[in-house]
């Protein structure tokens, strides 16, 4: 299950990942709320992953949004910067350099108790 991050800083798109990320939640609010970043512009994103969340899952999923026209991800000047807050193990931090390379623009892990730098990172 994905929802909106209420209190995102302003100009940043954020969600919070609180269970599995299915097709369904890709679908119905992560695609297009990314779509909607994408148009109006300057996207800046955080993604916070509830704790114990399979981080791997993310990959095929950034897979998939680069794949997607509409938000011309890597292409697009408006794209600025990706933030991501997570419980992550030290095979993921060790792996993560290759993974933000899926999503060709500014990328930065966080902790789990980190959101708040989180967001300050991705507004700047």
């Amino acid at each position: 299950m994905i929802e909106p991050i209420s209190d995102a800083p302003a100009g940043v798109t954020g969600f919070r990942i609180v269970d599995e990320l299915t097709d369904a939640d890709y679908a119905d609010v992560l695609a297009p709320g990314l779509r909607a970043a994408a148009a109006a512009g300057n996207v800046r994103l955080l993604l916070a992953a509830a704790k114990g969340f399979d981080l791997v899952t993310l990959k095929s999923r950034f897979e998939e949004l680069r794949s997607d026209p509409e938000l011309d991800l890597g292409n697009s000047k408006e794209w600025r910067r990706v933030a991501i807050v997570a419980d992550a193990n030290f095979i993921f931090r060790a792996a993560f350099p290759a993974f933000s390379k899926l999503v060709p623009v500014e990328t930065k892990l966080f902790g789990i108790d980190d959101e708040a730098d989180a967001k300050a990172w991705v507004t700047g």
